[in-house]
């Protein structure tokens, strides 16, 4: 590996790194809003439960329609017990949402699945980025150009190239290759000398 692609590597993980820190921040905003959405929520059924309204309300889908009464959000407990709080990318007129509330696309999506927790985030190009508390990728028409991962083995980048293909960078490569260049380094080539 030659310094131009270790230098490249380094641009890369270091966009990388910022990227990991937007999607964080991202994700911090999210949980602010939804925590305010639900105080607000609570409030209005405390003030209302003064009045004599029931004090509980209760469902497994809350859905949040446009003026014409296709479906832009849902908060809802899915079948296999997740909880997730998602904005879709366009309006789904009727009932289309069930089709729609896992797979999106989505233009915000928060969940709470039973391994881990996922912010989601897209746009209409189909660019997306997802996080999780291992994980972090990007991705454009479903295909994975960038991810990022961490687990008890160590820390990992995946490139995808041209093709698609992933290569995979690890942590210990990295280290890897940086002992040899300083190896190289301190053991210049020998000359022989003309006879």
């Amino acid at each position: 590996m030659d310094s131009h692609t270790l230098e490249g590597l380094t641009l890369r993980l270091e966009a990388a790194e910022r990227g990991l820190r937007g999607a964080r921040r991202a994700m911090w905003m999210g949980s602010i809003l939804v925590v305010l959405a639900i105080g607000g929520a609570a409030w209005w059924l405390i003030t209302r439960a003064q009045v004599g309204t029931p004090t509980t309300i209760e469902a497994q889908h809350f859905v949040v329609r446009d003026a014409q009464g296709a479906a832009r959000g849902l908060l809802e407990l899915t079948d296999d017990g997740a909880t997730q709080l998602v904005f879709f990318r366009d309006a789904l007129p009727g009932e289309e949402w069930r089709a729609h509330a896992k797979a999106g696309p989505f233009s915000f999506g928060v969940r709470s699945l039973s391994a881990h927790s996922q912010l989601v985030l897209g746009d209409r190009e189909g660019a997306n980025c997802q996080l999780t508390t291992g994980n972090l990728s990007f991705a454009i028409n479903e295909r994975p150009k960038l991810m990022l991962g961490t687990d008890s083995t160590g820390s990992r980048i995946w490139l995808a190239d041209t093709t698609g293909n992933m290569q995979v960078l690890s942590a210990g490569l990295l280290a890897d290759v940086a002992a040899r260049r300083g190896e190289k380094a301190s053991h210049p080539p020998k000359r022989r000398r003309g006879h």
